[in-house]
C-alpha cells in the first residue's frame, strides 16, 4: 500500500493502536509507529466491508541467537471485531514462512486468547509472570 492510500486510513489506525496502549500501558502509539516506520516492525491492516480500518496487528520475526531459527511473533493487536479478523491471520503466518523462511508463530497475550487461537493451531507453552518493582 502506498503513502497517499494510506494517509486516509491514519485516524481509524491510530484508533487502533490507542485501545491496544490503554490495555498495555508499557507501550505508546508513537513508539509502536516508530518500530513500523523503521522496519523493525510491520504494521497490518484489516479493513471493514466499507474501508474502514478495524484491527492493525502488529508483527515482528525474530530470530533465534542459538538455532537462528526464525519466528513471526504477534506483537500487538488493536481495534475490535478480532473474532471476525482471525482468518487473516493465515494470510500473515503464509508471509512470514514465503518472505523470512519463519517455521514457527508467537503471541503473547492475555487469557483471553486462549478462547481463539486454538482454533488456528496455537498451543500453550508458557505464561509470564510480572511484578513492579
Amino acid at each position: 500500500m502506498s503513502a497517499d492510500e494510506m494517509s486516509p486510513l491514519w485516524p481509524d489506525i491510530i484508533s487502533c493502536l490507542e485501545k491496544y496502549v490503554a490495555r498495555f500501558p508499557d507501550e505508546t502509539v508513537s513508539n509502536i509507529i516508530a518500530q513500523c516506520a523503521s522496519g523493525r516492525r510491520q504494521l497490518w491492516i484489516i479493513q471493514d466491508e466499507v474501508g474502514r480500518v478495524i484491527l492493525t496487528p502488529i508483527t515482528e520475526i525474530t530470530a533465534d541467537d542459538a538455532t537462528g531459527a526464525k519466528t513471526l511473533v504477534l506483537a500487538e493487536v488493536g481495534g475490535s471485531r478480532l473474532r471476525e479478523a482471525m482468518p487473516c491471520l493465515k494470510e500473515i503466518e503464509s508471509w512470514a514462512k514465503r518472505k523470512h523462511g519463519a517455521t514457527k508463530a508467537r503471541l503473547i497475550g492475555r487469557d483471553g486468547w486462549m478462547r481463539l487461537l486454538p482454533r488456528y493451531g496455537y498451543q500453550p507453552e508458557a505464561r509470564i509472570y510480572s511484578k513492579g518493582l
